[in-house]
């Protein structure tokens, strides 16, 4: 996925970008390729090769970004000369609520390393009463807003962290190891798994190395 990810984003950009270039929806922009959707949420993977810009685009919904490389980019927004850097740290992730402030730019790799994040847009909230957060020493909770909370788990191996079955629904994304989520047996760096509302599983350190995972709790 990655590789073909790659290769898209380097065809269609490849060549400069006209002077005159008008913004795209985020889905139709060239290194953002949508890889799952349902009524809740939509998944994209980013995926910015080093020395590539993106297309100016358009971020429009509320969504987390999670950050599946230690990498560094580029930020300008239409209309501004400037550009504001940053450095993105593995296995982060930050609430962007669009819905409030749309934002238009475009992303620039510099480099030294690939630079992806998954871009996930929550579509619908998922749970219609106040739910508390988890409370387990496998899961810290990172942050709190509106329409979901972002955890960081972390399990050694053989360790389990399991979810009870509430009105939110879940996506869990692999930043580190091999874990298994639901009913998914392999979840590496990039990969993810959703369980919907009323639904209880677990997660598991399915390798003989540390886990580490980001689990959001859609509200």
């Amino acid at each position: 996925m990655k590789t073909f990810l790659t290769l898209a984003c380097l065809a269609l950009i490849a060549s400069p970008l006209p002077a005159a270039e008008t913004p795209v929806p985020v889905q139709q922009e060239p290194c953002h390729q949508t890889v799952f959707e349902n009524t809740w949420l939509r998944v994209i993977d980013v995926q910015v090769p080093v020395g590539k810009t993106t297309k100016y685009h358009v971020h429009v919904l509320p969504s987390v970004i999670v950050y599946l490389t230690k990498a560094a980019n580029r930020s300008q927004t239409w209309g501004e000369t400037t550009t504001t850097p940053r450095a993105t740290t593995l296995g982060d992730s930050r609430y962007a609520p669009y819905d409030v402030t749309a934002l238009t730019h475009q992303v620039t790799n510099p480099g030294p390393a690939h630079f992806r994040v998954l871009d996930i847009e929550l579509l619908k909230p998922a749970g219609p009463t106040p739910v508390p957060p988890l409370a387990t020493p496998n899961a810290q909770l990172r942050w709190d807003e509106k329409l979901v909370r972002s955890y960081s788990v972390s399990l050694p191996s053989g360790g389990q962290l399991a979810v009870p079955a509430t009105a939110n629904a879940h996506l869990v994304v692999g930043i580190a190891g091999t874990a298994a989520a639901g009913a998914r047996r392999e979840l590496r760096n990039g990969d993810y798994e959703f369980q919907g509302p009323n639904t209880a599983f677990q997660i598991r350190n399915a390798g003989p190395d540390q886990v580490e995972l980001v689990l959001l709790e859609l509200k």
